[in-house]
């Protein structure tokens, strides 16, 4: 998919001029929110090489994954190259401490920013990080900044069609993805080397309680779901 159909599919032109398309994906922002991106995007583009590049013409507030509800995400359509086919769509995500955070005791990397530690991962790990990755601060917040992804490889796991098989393969091969991604960043800010990786891959005991808690927590999900359906159900209309 080229940038130039990118555009046409999320964006309108009128004249010579483009403007984002509203739409399920593409919520309207208010004047504030407009206002605030405007600011978080000027002082990042003052750092830049080409500020113009950064240029903001407009913006959307961006549905996209369960992973992001309730965040403060964004879809930018900047000036780029000029308009009207070299412009370039960005995406900005509010980023978060990780959940599992308070369960870590192990030391890590100072971050100066949330931002900052998935971008410079996603660097260390990604065989290939999207183009124009960069973290954002805005006061006590950090963003994620990084050209939109003009397409997505999404996993049905419905399409197992009660083939063991398959769902083997999955696993085997997501497995084999997140290994070549800690093996890229690893010794990275005293993270764990190759040996130690395969060491703790070696090792037998902590399987069984792996696949007794993916098991239990299965259950757990179940009982959640039956919950809140009924909670839903049982709302007025």
């Amino acid at each position: 998919l080229t940038r130039k159909r990118l555009l046409g599919i999320r964006t309108k032109l009128a004249g010579r001029s483009r403007r984002l398309r509203l739409g399920r994906r593409a919520l309207p922002v208010s004047d504030a929110e407009r206002a605030k991106v405007a600011g978080i995007i000027a002082r990042f583009a003052r750092g830049e090489d080409d500020p113009g590049f950064y240029t903001l013409i407009d913006v959307a507030r961006r549905v996209a994954g369960a992973a992001s509800l309730g965040l403060e995400r964004y879809v930018l359509l900047i000036e780029g190259r000029g308009a009207p086919d070299k412009l370039v769509l960005l995406d900005l995500k509010q980023a978060i401490p990780p959940t599992l955070t308070p369960q870590v005791s192990a030391p890590g990397p100072i971050w100066t920013s949330e931002a900052e530690r998935v971008v410079t991962i996603q660097q260390w790990g990604q065989a290939v990080p999207p183009a124009l990755l960069h973290p954002v601060r805005a006061g006590s917040r950090s963003y994620v900044l990084r050209e939109l992804q003009p397409s997505q490889d999404r996993l049905s796991l419905e399409s197992w069609n009660r083939k063991l098989g398959r769902l083997e393969g999955v696993m085997v091969t997501m497995g084999q993805i997140v290994a070549w991604s800690h093996l890229r960043s690893g010794g990275r800010q005293g993270s764990a080397i190759a040996d130690q990786w395969v060491a703790f891959a070696e090792e037998k005991a902590w399987g069984p309680a792996l696949i007794e808690f993916a098991s239990s927590y299965s259950r757990q999900v179940e009982r959640d779901w039956q919950e809140f359906s009924q909670t839903i159900s049982s709302k007025p209309a």
